[in-house]
């Protein structure tokens, strides 16, 4: 086992096999790309130059005719290097929603480092020994099987996530992700027009979800190691996982989640808030302040620090079409996860701070009543414990 103080760098799991494109490109010269689930990114190059990545999110976000260009989807990304830790490089992934990164020799791209490799080499560490429970995302949103695809497609976009269980009279069936839904539309000369978005003869938002999930649902305990599930996730070629102990669907554990706890590993001990990992996304154009919302966090974070300990957090903003004044209407929800707890909490307000302030509000209040209620438990305990000593 891998020494949990050795410092481990991207070059030892860097690939040169990538996908890349040019900036022109339409989307209906992309889309074969994507049929396999092992291609999570291409890399698009303005002539020599790197212009960024086309994502499955990126497209999904923005599906329009397939003779469009991609320009207006690629994904600006930042630049690692061979000498870029495995750690750091897993926080930039979350940071940015990307399952690869281009590892750079000066101006040159000389390879990707996929969240599969990072997630390979984190298993072999002690890190891999730790249990699926804790760090898998608690508050799973499902979906029935009789569910059209355009509430999928919602539930996506606005929920900033990649793959949802399918329910069936309160059995798992199934799972719906991101590239199920990207196969809908990749173009099938035969059946449609060159361009075309629907599939068969339905239009494409009025599919059931039980005609596109995939039924062999892969799943782990809660107790089982994050070692072996990344392993089933690797050999399986999928992203997620869900956790089922049996009777229910107690979370999902993705790349993300593994990525998250992996990001949190390397902390620094002269700044509390480096035990946690920060995520900052949006379902839409919205004008908000990534380094005030920044700061707000880890202000938060030092104030709880003995007790939250370490974890990460994610917040997500939403634009709703309504304003007042020319203001937006704003959904702002932020999840916290810690070594022992997992809240989620939402604010609703006009602009990006106020939506923001009520959701932080919120949080502050989950956390003071979980934080209340243990200290109530240890002195029940330690009550108990007195008792005993005077018996």
């Amino acid at each position: 086992m891998t020494s949990r103080g050795k410092k481990m760098n991207v070059s030892e799991i860097t690939s040169d096999r990538f996908e890349s494109v040019d900036i022109k490109a339409t989307l209906q010269e992309v889309l074969p790309l994507f049929r396999k689930p092992h291609k999570p990114a291409v890399l698009v190059f303005n002539g020599k130059e790197y212009a960024g990545m086309l994502t499955e999110k990126s497209i999904v976000s923005s599906i329009r005719n397939l003779k469009t260009g991609i320009n207006g989807m690629v994904r600006k990304t930042p630049k690692i290097t061979p000498n870029t830790t495995i750690y750091e490089a897993a926080r930039l992934m979350v940071e940015n929603q990307l399952r690869q990164l281009p590892v750079f020799d000066r101006a040159k791209v000389i390879g990707v480092v996929s969240s599969e490799s990072l997630i390979q080499r984190a298993a072999e560490t002690e890190f891999g020994s730790k249990a699926v429970s804790t760090i898998m995302s608690g508050d799973v949103i499902s979906l029935d099987a009789d569910d059209r695809v355009g509430k999928l497609i919602n539930v996506l976009r606005e929920e900033g996530i990649s793959r949802v269980p399918v329910m069936s009279m309160g059995k798992l069936v199934g799972i719906a992700t991101m590239h199920d839904l990207l196969q809908l539309i990749v173009p099938n000369k035969s059946e449609h027009g060159e361009g075309s978005l629907g599939t068969r003869h339905t239009p494409l938002r009025e599919i059931k979800l039980r005609d596109i999930m995939t039924e062999s649902v892969v799943t782990v305990k809660p107790d089982a190691p994050i070692s072996s599930a990344a392993e089933l996730m690797i050999r399986r070629d999928i992203q997620g996982l869900i956790v089922y102990d049996g009777t229910k669907v107690n979370g999902i554990m993705t790349n993300t989640d593994i990525l998250m706890a992996l990001a949190a590993v390397e902390k620094n001990e002269v700044d509390p808030t480096a035990g946690f990992t920060m995520q900052m996304t949006h379902g839409n154009l919205v004008d908000y302040d990534p380094a005030y919302v920044t700061t707000s966090v880890q202000n938060f974070i030092k104030k709880f620090e003995k007790f939250l300990v370490g974890g990460n957090v994610n917040v997500y903003f939403k634009q709703h079409k309504e304003t007042f004044r020319g203001t937006p209407l704003i959904l702002c929800r932020v999840r916290l996860k810690t070594d022992h707890n997992f809240y989620s909490a939402r604010g609703e307000g006009w602009g990006a701070d106020g939506a923001f302030h009520i959701a932080m509000s919120a949080l502050e209040r989950q956390v003071l009543n979980d934080k209340e209620i243990r200290e109530d438990k240890r002195y029940e305990t330690s009550d108990i414990v007195e008792k005993l000593d005077i018996l």
